[in-house]
């Protein structure tokens, strides 16, 4: 029955694929390629199709927020500082975000961790503990004037979590019984 469940669902999207028009939602953008060239981005509304000649993507333009895990860095004073972090952004130009830059989260997430990582380690813990705001603003004005390129405006930047680590926990391996030892 399964198969038969498979076999209808493939002769839907085939189908599917014929038809002439496509709807974009009020919240979102499309992008039509005419032959994998020349992509147009489209706003809300009917649209139309032209199967096997058209390639359609759609993306949400509202607010998203992308959660950084937590990540490590030492501080110039030599102090271990763990640190979490989000960001809050749109898509303005469907048509860079999906040209510009391969996978988006991904690429936002290692950006914004060498702009932390590099920022962090140049500044003591007392330096990032009374001027975390100063930092923000820096990552956020940094991280808007890179993403404007993928067709993204960063809305606001903010730790989520921010502590001084006094000693590094390290996991040892399966042959150690996975226990967690300070070093």
């Amino acid at each position: 029955m399964e198969t038969f469940g498979a076999f209808l669902q493939k002769i839907f999207d085939n189908i599917v694929e014929l038809i002439p028009f496509f709807f974009t939602r009020s919240y979102e953008k499309s992008v039509r390629w005419w032959l994998g060239k020349h992509p147009e981005a489209l706003d809300d509304g009917i649209h139309v199709k032209v199967p096997w000649l058209h390639q359609v993507e759609t993306i949400g333009v509202v607010d998203d927020v992308l959660e950084l895990p937590i990540q490590s860095v030492m501080t110039k004073d030599r102090k271990l500082l763990c640190f979490s972090a989000s960001i809050g952004y749109s898509i303005t130009d469907p048509v860079k975000h999906f040209c510009a830059v391969q996978e988006f989260g991904t690429s936002v997430a290692g950006l914004t961790r060498a702009h932390l990582a590099e920022w962090v380690g140049s500044l003591t813990l007392d330096e990032l503990c009374n001027d975390r705001e100063l930092l923000l603003k820096k990552l956020r004005s940094s991280l808007h004037a890179e993403l404007k390129d993928w067709g993204t405006r960063v809305r606001w930047v903010g730790f989520t979590n921010f502590a001084e680590v006094p000693t590094q926990v390290r996991m040892f391996g399966i042959g150690d019984h996975g226990l967690l030892q300070s070093a």
